[in-house]
């Protein structure tokens, strides 16, 4: 009985190191991708949503991508911009794709640049639906088209794997802050991972 105890907790022990070095490689990878230094210049610029206050009122992180989308937009003028998200959450009033336009055109936006994917609650199905929007859009293969994809620095490695995933083989990347009172997402990156491929899994299924 002792044998079988010891046997027990040294697999146990091996499973947990194993799940904290899997974490903390993560880790690493998501913060070394989020302190980089991302792209200019693309065709097409997906902002991920995010979460929704009561009605209509975005996050603060949802705001810091729409600040950083509007920045992005002024300074290359020749980017369309594929503002992301639905209206799904209790209360909500308006979709998170019609707040990130709504603003983006009270920043001068010309709204003919402004192309809605407002059907999606999940990244993976950010990346699904908005890319056969672009492809419609421009008439091209998604791999003939320089498209960007923006959202919170902390966020930015796992929604690339996801990107590649959904067919956009080479994502270009476009970061903005993290709220202060948001850096525990970081931590929660660790805990998303398995959500992460379940949603990978059940997108190949229903593609």
């Amino acid at each position: 009985m002792k044998t079988l105890s010891k046997v027990m907790l040294g697999v146990a022990g091996t499973v947990a190191g194993g799940m904290m070095l899997t974490a903390a490689v993560y880790m690493t990878l998501v913060i070394s991708e989020a302190k980089k230094n991302h792209s200019d210049d693309c065709d097409y610029l997906m902002v991920l949503g995010g979460n929704v206050i009561g009605e209509d009122t975005p996050s603060p992180q949802l705001f810091e991508r729409m600040k950083a989308a509007a920045a992005y937009l002024n300074k290359n003028t020749e980017c369309h911009i594929v503002p992301c998200g639905g209206c799904f959450r209790h209360g909500q009033k308006k979709s998170e794709a019609k707040i990130i336009a709504d603003y983006l055109i009270e920043q001068g936006i010309d709204e003919s640049r402004i192309i809605l994917e407002d059907k999606s609650t999940t990244t993976v199905e950010n990346f699904k639906f908005a890319l056969e929007i672009i492809k419609n859009h421009s008439g091209k293969d998604v791999s003939e088209t320089r498209i960007a994809f923006l959202s919170s620095d902390y966020h930015i490695y796992r929604a690339a794997l996801i990107a590649r995933t959904c067919g956009l083989e080479n994502p270009f990347k476009v970061s903005c802050p993290t709220p202060k009172d948001a850096y525990k997402r970081y931590v929660r990156e660790c805990f998303v991972a398995p959500d992460l491929f379940a949603q990978i899994i059940k997108s190949k299924f229903n593609h």
